[in-house]
C-alpha cells in the first residue's frame, strides 16, 4: 500500500484544523443542535397556573377546588379571587392560563338536581395548551366523580376558551412564524452587508475613510432596518388579509413593539458580521444563531409555561420570545399597555445592548 492515502488524509486534517468554518459544521453544528434540541424540544404541559373564583364557598365547592390545588405536578396554583372581573384580569395579563368558577348556591344545586356543573376558563391563545388543559380538568373531575364520597354526586364542566375561541391552530402558528421570519430574515441580511464588502475588499475604503465607527454602522441599520420594515408590512398583510388572522389590539403598541424587535434583529447580524470573513459563513451562522432558539425557546413549538428552569432561563435570553407574547397579546387578548410594557422595555434593551456591543467589536482599521 503506498503511502498517498496518508499524503491525502495528512492533508485533509490540515485543511480542516485551518478553517475555522469547517470545524464549526462538522463538530460545534452538531453539538449545538443536539443540546438545543435536547433541552427544548419538550410537549408536556406542566405547572400551568390557574386562580379559583368560590361564590359559592360550600364543603363540595372547597373538596373539588382541593382536588386541583393539591396536583402540583400539572397545575400550580396562584390563589383565590374574589370575583370573575378579577381572574379575568389575570388571565390576559398572562399570569394564569385558567381559572375555575364555581357559581353561587352550587352545593345546594346539586342536592336539588344531583347533578351540578363547574365552569373552566381557559386561555385559548395556544390551541394545543388549551387542549390538554381541558383534558386535565375532565379526568380529575371524572376521577372525583369515580371516588367515594358522601354523596352519590356527578360533576360537569363547562369549558370555554378565550383569545382564539374556536382554538385555531394556524392563528397561532401565522404569527409564531411572523415572530420567527422577522429575527431570522433581517439578521441574515444585516449578516451579510459587512461580510460582502470584506469578501470584494471594498471594505478598505472604509478603514482608509474619515466615517466614524457609528456613523458607518447607523448607516447599516438604518438602511437594514426599512428593509426589514417594507418585508414586516408585506407579512402583516398576507397574516390579516391572506390568513385572516384578527387583530383585537392596539397598533401603536404593536408598531413600537415591532419597531424594537427589527433593530434588535438588525443589530444582531450587524454584530456577527464582526467575526465573519465570508458571506457564506455569515450566512450559515446567522441562520444557526436566530432560526434554532427562536424556534425551540420562544414558545412557538410549546407554550414556555411548561420549560423546565434552566430552559426557561435560555428562552428569557431570545428576544423572539418577548416579542411572541406581544404579538399574542395583541392579535388574540387587546392587552392594554401596562400588561405589554415589560416585553416592550426588554425589546428596547436588546437593541440598545446589541448594537452596543456591534460599536465596540468593530475594527475600523485594515486586517494584517
Amino acid at each position: 500500500m503506498t503511502k498517498k492515502p496518508y499524503a491525502i488524509l495528512t492533508k485533509e486534517i490540515k485543511e480542516l484544523l485551518r478553517d475555522p468554518l469547517s470545524l464549526l459544521t462538522v463538530f460545534v453544528v452538531p453539538i449545538t443542535m443536539m443540546l438545543v434540541f435536547g433541552y427544548g424540544l419538550k410537549l408536556d404541559i406542566k405547572h400551568v397556573p390557574f386562580e379559583i373564583v368560590d361564590m359559592d364557598n360550600s364543603h363540595l365547592s372547597r373538596n373539588i377546588a382541593a382536588k386541583f390545588i393539591n396536583n402540583k405536578e400539572y397545575f400550580d396554583f396562584k390563589g383565590t379571587k374574589l370575583n370573575k372581573k378579577q381572574a379575568e384580569k389575570d388571565l390576559i395579563e398572562g399570569k394564569i392560563r385558567f381559572f375555575l368558577f364555581f357559581p353561587p348556591k352550587f352545593e345546594e344545586n346539586f342536592k336539588k338536581a344531583k347533578e351540578t356543573q363547574l365552569q373552566a376558563i381557559i386561555d385559548g391563545s395556544f390551541p394545543y395548551r388549551a387542549e390538554v388543559i381541558k383534558s386535565y380538568i375532565n379526568i380529575i373531575t371524572s376521577n372525583f366523580n369515580l371516588s367515594k364520597h358522601e354523596y352519590p354526586i356527578k360533576i360537569s364542566v363547562e369549558s370555554r376558551y378565550w383569545f382564539n375561541e374556536s382554538l385555531n391552530q394556524q392563528h397561532l402558528t401565522v404569527v409564531g412564524t411572523l415572530a420567527l421570519i422577522m429575527l431570522i430574515s433581517p439578521a441574515v441580511f444585516a449578516s451579510l452587508l459587512i461580510t460582502k464588502e470584506k469578501e470584494s475588499g471594498s471594505i478598505y475604503n472604509i478603514y482608509s475613510s474619515p466615517i466614524k465607527t457609528v456613523e458607518y454602522l447607523t448607516g447599516k441599520l438604518i438602511f437594514a432596518l426599512i428593509i426589514a420594515l417594507i418585508n414586516l408590512l408585506i407579512l402583516l398583510c398576507m397574516t390579516l388579509y391572506l390568513f385572516k388572522v384578527p387583530f383585537k389590539g392596539n397598533w401603536f403598541i404593536f408598531s413600537v413593539g415591532s419597531l424594537f424587535y427589527l433593530l434588535t434583529a438588525v443589530s444582531f447580524g450587524l454584530f456577527l458580521s464582526n467575526f465573519f470573513k465570508r458571506q457564506v459563513s455569515a450566512f450559515i451562522g446567522s441562520v444557526i444563531m436566530t432560526a434554532i432558539p427562536s424556534y425551540l425557546y420562544s414558545g412557538y413549538l410549546t407554550p414556555v409555561s411548561s420549560m423546565d428552569k434552566t430552559t426557561l432561563m435560555i428562552s428569557k435570553t431570545i428576544p423572539t420570545f418577548y416579542y411572541l407574547n406581544l404579538l399574542k397579546d395583541e392579535f388574540f387578548k387587546s392587552a392594554p399597555l401596562k400588561a405589554t410594557f415589560g416585553e416592550t422595555a426588554t425589546l428596547l434593551l436588546f437593541f440598545l445592548t446589541i448594537f452596543s456591543a456591534t460599536i465596540l467589536t468593530f475594527k475600523k482599521r485594515e486586517s494584517q
